[in-house]
């Protein structure tokens, strides 16, 4: 079973690649409806937390610190370290300061301090100047004269702020952005003319959570029928099949033993927007604000960077081709009671099928490894005959004795 993280979802002609990154990415265990103290021993800490936040908190903390899982638990997962016990006092401590400073947000995270090093980072690296581009920043043609005082290097800079202003305020509306891309993909008239699709791909995913093995490489076939019916099954070449669905109502997920279990109410919600077919169409109506903040580079070509925030929940953003039009990059994060887990998922490689446009490779990475998904699009069936029954969440099948 893999954590649901809100992670990319525009649907219609994307939408089964995004909802793949979406719904498989990154990896949960943990049972909804419980504590972590309930279902994790020898918690002392994060106790009160639910179970289902716990091993994504734990990834973070490694990613923050830029160690492995073995830096702290060594070994074994239930004896106390010495490693372990700094980790809790320092887990203590940044519930302190986000308590008293900020309300109990968690505005101070480790990564604030340790930026992916287990020794705190608390000193300049000298580098010779204040800044990365130093006083050049501010004259840009002509190089500041030698010796500025503080009176022309003040006007220089409030001169550049008024330059990034300008460019801010000559951004396309995010809302014209949304529709370029909506031309993009093809039109509303051919996106609406597509009631069902069935994409079949070959799909990467991580081997293990360390990422220490080589990816897997598994059969992937997503069904999806209008209004907002989603299935999709991970059948490994050598291995058992694992899916997961949204039937209209509920999200389930079918583990390979055939355990299902159902979605917490904060994946139901997020898994619901996700599957509407026509989601591309209506990202405007998805977010309760958008706002075109800047130019951004994703690989190699100039991206329109627009905020967008969903009902009740995390801020995304969503990376549009400057020329092109067409959705490179959305990133997005969820909330663990240590720091934001983070996700990005790129679209590449958009080709045409029916008429409309989908991208023919998605890759997903996140904090942890385990999360890491590249879908390789083979098939696009557009209008396929679909039973809805496919859509339906199975039965739970225990387990097979050993």
């Amino acid at each position: 079973m893999r954590y649901k993280l809100n992670s990319a979802r525009t649907a219609a002609t994307a939408v089964g690649l995004m909802l793949a990154a979406s719904m498989f990415a990154p990896a949960q265990q943990g049972q909804a409806g419980k504590t972590a103290g309930q279902v994790y021993k020898n918690l002392k800490v994060l106790q009160d937390i639910p179970s289902t936040q716990f091993l994504p908190s734990m990834r973070f903390l490694s990613a923050a610190l830029g160690v492995e899982c073995e830096f702290c638990h060594q070994g074994t997962r239930t004896v106390d370290t010495p490693n372990k016990e700094t980790a809790r006092k320092m887990m203590t401590m940044m519930a302190a300061i986000n308590k008293q400073n900020f309300d109990g947000r968690v505005e101070v995270t480790c990564f604030t301090c340790h930026k992916g090093n287990h020794d705190p980072v608390n000193a300049v690296t000298p580098t010779g100047q204040y800044s990365v581009e130093g006083p050049q920043a501010f004259y840009k043609p002509p190089a500041p004269p030698a010796g500025a005082t503080d009176g022309p290097m003040y006007e220089a800079y409030l001169a550049a702020g008024k330059q990034e202003q300008a460019a801010r305020a000559a951004l396309p509306k995010a809302e014209d952005i949304l529709a370029k891309y909506v031309t993009a993909l093809g039109g509303e008239a051919a996106l609406r003319g597509v009631t069902s699709r069935v994409i079949t791909s070959t799909t990467d995913l991580a081997a293990d959570v360390r990422g220490a093995g080589p990816m897997r490489h598994v059969q992937q076939v997503q069904y999806f029928k209008a209004p907002n019916l989603y299935m999709t099954t991970f059948q490994g070449f050598s291995g058992p099949q694992s899916s997961k669905g949204f039937d209209g109502t509920d999200s389930w997920t079918q583990n390979a033993n055939g355990t299902v279990t159902q979605a917490a109410d904060t994946v139901l919600a997020r898994a619901k927007r996700d599957a509407d077919f026509y989601g591309s169409i209506k990202l405007k109506q998805q977010y309760t604000r958008l706002i075109a903040r800047g130019i951004e580079k994703v690989h190699d070509r100039d991206a329109y960077v627009v905020i967008g925030v969903p009902m009740g929940d995390n801020p995304e953003r969503l990376y549009f081709d400057k020329e092109t039009g067409l959705l490179v990059r959305k990133s997005t994060f969820d909330t663990t009671p240590l720091g934001r887990y983070s996700i990005q998922t790129d679209y590449e490689d958009y080709r045409d099928a029916g008429g409309v446009k989908v991208p023919f490779l998605v890759s997903t990475v996140s904090v942890s490894p385990a999360d890491t998904m590249v879908i390789h699009v083979e098939k696009v069936e557009n209008n396929a005959t679909i039973d809805a029954a496919k859509f339906t969440k199975p039965a739970s099948k225990a387990p097979a004795a050993r």
